[in-house]
């Protein structure tokens, strides 16, 4: 009993200081009530109809492949424009990513070489601009191994 005691009183001086230290007492009362609403109902980390556009030198299955792969709740559907207008789009806040597909990238991609594929991203929406950029990646890789798989598979007939 002397130990249940000797708690008592330790945890009654410990609030008795923290009583008269307002700062700290201010503090734990915001991270347990401001801290925890301000993050459950602030701004989403998630991807949501990320405006997207799309300069396409190339004009071929590939290409068109990716394009159409770009589908909400993720992004916005595709804007299908030239240079100059992604450039003046990114500039205005119209689109966050741009895609630019050179010409030749299906023909470079069958003949193995590593063509790439250059994506502008509007840093200032920083929340959607590091996840839309894996995102994109992510759904470029699988579009484009997708698309060599089914062009190199060749069934071979029993004789």
């Amino acid at each position: 009993m002397p130990r249940l005691s000797n708690i008592y009183r330790l945890g009654f001086k410990e609030l008795r200081s923290l009583w008269f230290d307002k700062v700290l007492l201010i503090l734990i009362v915001w991270a347990f009530t401001g801290g925890v609403y301000s993050v459950a109902t602030g701004a989403s980390q998630e991807l949501h109809n990320a405006p997207i556009a799309v300069v396409d030198e190339d004009r071929s299955p590939l290409s068109n492949r990716i394009i159409n792969a770009f589908y909400g709740p993720y992004f916005a559907p595709p804007a299908i424009v030239d240079l100059a207008a992604a450039d003046s789009g990114m500039d205005n806040g119209d689109y966050t990513f741009v895609l630019d597909i050179p010409p030749g990238f299906e023909r470079d991609v069958l003949a193995g070489r590593q063509p790439t594929i250059q994506v502008n991203i509007d840093a200032t929406q920083m929340s959607q601009a590091f996840i839309g950029a894996s995102y994109i990646e992510s759904i470029v890789s699988t579009e484009i191994n997708s698309f060599v798989q089914r062009r190199q598979s060749t069934t071979v007939l029993p004789i």
